[in-house]
This record gives C-alpha cells, structure tokens and sequence, in this order.
C-alpha cells in the first residue's frame, strides 16, 4: 500500500569464516578499550604514589630540620648552662668577685675574656636582694642592673636558681627577647663546694648570671647552616614558605620562633618527574579517545543495524495488520456508492441536472477509491517506498471525504473546516491521508449526538503538517487513550453503536505508514475527543 515500505528480501547469511572473523574483530575491539584503562588507571596510580611519596618526602624533611633545630638549640642550651655552672661553682674567679678580694684581672678583665672566648655579653653577681653587685656588658664593667637590660620574666629563674643546693639543681637555661635577637639565660648560686647542705648565708646566696645572644653564630654553625636557608629569629610568626620551630620563654609563654625556609625537596623530585608522566597521560588520553571514538564508532553502527532491523520488523507488522483489516475500508466507498445509486433509481427523475451530478460525482470518487484500495492491497508485497509525489489540496481533500462519510452515514452534523495551510501540499501519501480522514470522521459522525459540529483544522510548522479532528461526542477516557488504537477494541459508552472497533487501528497504521502517527491529545474542553495526525514534510 502506498506509504509502506516493502520486506527486504532476505539474502544469504554470512559465511561462517566472515562470522568468525568479525567475532574476533570485536573481540579485539572489545579488549583494547579495557587495556587502555588499566593502563590510564596504572599511571594515575603512579601519578597519586609520586604526589604521596612526594609530600611525604616534604613533612620527613620538615620533620627533620625541626628535630635538627630543636637538637641543636638544646645542646646550646646545655653547653651554656654547663658554663655557667662552672663559674659559680668551681671556678676561683667567681669565689673572688663574690667574696671581695682585690683580684684586678677578676674585676676588670673577666667580662672581655668571656665575650670573647664564649660569646656571653651580660654578666652579673646578684646579692640576696638581687642587687647588683657587679655586672659586665659587652665585655666592660658596667652599671647597668640587671632588669634594665632584661625583662622580668626571669625573676622567675632566679627564684628556681636560688633553691638549686647543688650542681645537679641548677635550672636549666631560658630564652628572653631583647631587642627583637633571642638570647640564653642562665642563674645559679655561687657555692664553692658541690653541695649547700645549709642555708647559704647572705654572701653565699648571691646568683651568677650569664647572658648570651643566640644569632648568626648558631644558624651559621655547620651543623645547621648546611641543611637550613635563611634561617633566624622572629618575634611573630614565620613568613609564608617558611618552616618554624616555637620558642618558649623562661615564664613558659610564647615568645616568637626561630624560622627556616621550607626548602620542599619532594616538589622538586615531583616536578622532574611530572612532565614525563603528564606527556604519558596525554598520549594514554589521546589512545584513549581514538578507541572510545572507535568503540563508539561500531557499537552506533550495529545500533543503526539494530534499529534498521526493528524498524523493518514493525513495518512488516503494521503491514501484515493492514492487509488483515484493510477490508474495514472498503465499506465506506461502497456504502456511498450504493447510497448515490439509490438516490439516482428512487429521485432520479425529479432531479435536476446539478443534483444529478452531484450523486454521479459520488459515484464516481467511490468507485475511485475502492480502485486505489484493490491496486494497493494488489500491490503492497513490491511497492517500496511512498507512492508518486502529488500535489493535494487538504482542504478539499477533507471536504470530499466528508461528502462521502456525511452521505454513506446519512449525517446531520456540520463540518467546520480551518485551513492554516492555505495552499496545496506535495506528497505522495493521499491515500494514506484519505484513509486516516474517512475513519476519524466516520466515529465524528458515529459518536457525536445530532445537530452539533464537527471540527478539522489543517496547520503546518516545524518541519511538519498537522490535522486536527474534534467531535463532541461522550470523549474516551484518559486511560483508554491507548487502547482505541487496539484492534476490535471498544469502550463500554459505545457498544451500542455499530462498528468492529478496527476504524482507529486502520487509522494509525496508515499514518505511521506516512512517517508519522495519530494520537488523542486534551483541549481543555469537558466533552468531546481530539484527534491529531502529524507527518514530516
């Protein structure tokens, strides 16, 4: 029938060679997709084990530098400590500047020898009150007391020094800012012997205090200045980039840090590294898409084979139901004919010459129509692809058809006919079109009381033409919206009226045969049943 394709001859299978072939194919297809992933999967593994190892090279070595720092800061500690404990404690020089003695190189010489043989810039001798007994500054005899020069956070040592009853007691050196450069402190009693067993007495209980500044000659000992750049001293936090070791006063607060550059040795063995990996991962990513393209590529192809298969599969269907129900078809012909020729043996003398030919013209369009149904049916196993291209006027086209329907079914409804198109279409699909038509207004004229109108609107847009057919009969269900299109199905508000129940199902095969489809869609309206046909230019 004109509009349906015809079956495709089935032709012979593929040898079992090329089947073989073609599985391997796919086979082969099917397996470098999953080895170009475990690749991808392997070097982003690597890429993630490098980025660790990397930062972990980044937090040992940080780790590192600030045991190295912390390692090195009290073995100064200890050293200065040890120094002051060997001048209260045993050596002679500190006895003589406690006791009085008129010992010139003591009093005078002491605090240049100690600056420049151990870097200690403050000494003082307290007395029991914390006097100042005597003091060197920068190597020279000065006056300057000792909490003029240093904050009174070391009261606090002092006090710890005066209980320490033996070399073992005495406390361990503090830090102290002083002019934004950390310094050592350290305080002991001044006892010539190993032990105080009593109390000391006011000239025994004085204190030795030494003061030493902690810069340049401490970040650049070799020990540390090899595996430390720009380091030194802050009062606040380090700079950004820098790594920091916290620096604790002698009253236990916070008071500032000593800073390092953070030197990152996993960032430089990760960026030598990155660029072969990254060029890796390109090429990988490049493999990548040309097998996806490619993957891509075959499983469209045996998708569009698929799809081929199953559209020729429905057509073939909706073929074999057309040719089982297109015998619907031939009543309505038929029972126009019949009703003109009635018409013409019962009135034909009292008519005149147009009403004549009015009944004639029916005749005529019947037998027309019953000619392109037979040829059609003869023809649907070898006509392939839609029927010769035509020009068709919808508008009369519809109007014909009604005149048909309205005489065969001896209709009282109105035909309201909106043309949006305006001008004759192309298309080879008429019989088609006349098909769908005859059926939709066969159930208008069926279905809808007497008196009221049936409306057809023709329109065209988006690449495709529309039709319209409403009555304004008792309307189908939202549910059995699909089921109407069933062959031999009916509603229950219907089984009084005559009908098979094959009309839509003839419908919709013949306008799926266009390339298009007929449904029921909603018009808002309470009654009443809206039919759309759409097909592609």
């Amino acid at each position: 029938m004109t509009g349906l394709s015809s079956i495709a001859p089935e032709g012979a299978s593929p040898s079992r060679l090329t089947r073989t072939r073609r599985r391997a194919a796919r086979r082969r297809r099917g397996l470098l997709l999953p080895i170009l992933l475990l690749v991808a999967l392997t070097l982003v593994a690597v890429a993630f084990a490098l980025y660790w190892g990397a930062r972990e090279l980044n937090e040992s070595q940080a780790r590192a530098q600030e045991s190295l720092v912390s390692a090195s800061l009290d073995a100064r500690r200890e050293a200065f400590r040890d120094l002051v404990v060997d001048y209260a404690w045993w050596d002679e020089v500190i006895y003589v500047l406690d006791v009085g003695l008129d010992e010139r190189w003591a009093r005078e010489e002491l605090g240049h020898y100690l600056l420049e043989a151990f870097g200690v810039t403050g000494i003082w001798v307290l007395g029991p009150e914390d006097q100042t007994k005597i003091a060197f500054v920068e190597g020279a005899r000065s006056e300057v007391e000792l909490f003029e020069r240093l904050p009174g956070t070391v009261r606090s040592l002092l006090n710890a020094a005066r209980q320490g009853r033996s070399i073992e007691a005495v406390p361990p050196v503090g830090f102290v800012a002083v002019e934004g450069r950390l310094h050592m402190v350290g305080a002991s009693i001044i006892s010539p012997f190993a032990e105080v067993g009593e109390p000391p007495s006011a000239e025994s209980a004085s204190l030795l205090v030494f003061m030493r500044p902690l810069d340049e000659d401490f970040f650049q000992s070799p020990s540390l200045e090899s595996f430390l750049e720009d380091a030194g001293f802050a009062e606040g936090p380090a700079a950004a980039g820098y790594l920091d070791l916290e620096i604790m006063g002698v009253d236990g607060q916070a008071i500032g840090c000593i800073f390092w550059r953070n030197q990152r040795p996993g960032d430089d063995l990760l960026w030598s590294v990155a660029p072969l990996l990254f060029g890796a991962l390109l090429i990988l990513a490049f493999l990548l898409i040309l097998a996806v393209r490619r993957v891509e590529a075959v499983v469209s192809h045996e998708g569009r084979l698929s799809v081929s298969l199953d559209h020729e599969r429905q057509r073939r269907e909706d073929k074999s139901r057309f040719v089982s129900m297109v015998s619907h078809e031939l009543r309505t012909p038929l029972q126009a004919v019949g009703a003109a020729a009635d018409a013409l043996d019962r009135y034909g003398e009292h008519m005149d010459r147009t009403e004549m030919r009015e009944e004639i013209e029916t005749i005529r369009r019947g037998v027309d129509a019953l000619a392109g149904l037979v040829d059609d049916v003869l023809l649907i196993g070898k006509v392939d692809g839609e029927g010769k291209v035509q020009s068709i006027d919808l508008a009369h086209l519809c109007s014909a058809v009604w005149r048909e329907v309205a005489t065969a079914l001896k209709a009282n409804q109105e035909l309201r006919l909106s043309d949006r198109i305006g001008a004759p279409i192309e298309s080879g699909a008429q019989v088609m079109l006349h098909t769908v038509l005859s059926n939709l207004l066969q159930n208008a004229v069926k279905y809808a009381p007497e008196g009221t109108a049936v409306e057809v609107d023709l329109a065209k847009g988006q690449g495709r033409y529309e039709i319209s057919v409403r009555d304004f009969g008792p309307g189908i269900r939202h549910e059995d919206r699909e089921a109407v299109f069933e062959p031999y199905w009916r509603a229950d508000c219907v089984l009084g009226t005559s009908g098979a129940g094959l009309g839509l199902s003839v419908a919709r095969a013949a306008a799926r045969s266009m390339g298009g489809d007929l449904t029921i869609e909603p018009d808002g309206l309470d009654r009443g049943t809206r039919f759309v046909l759409r097909w592609p230019f």
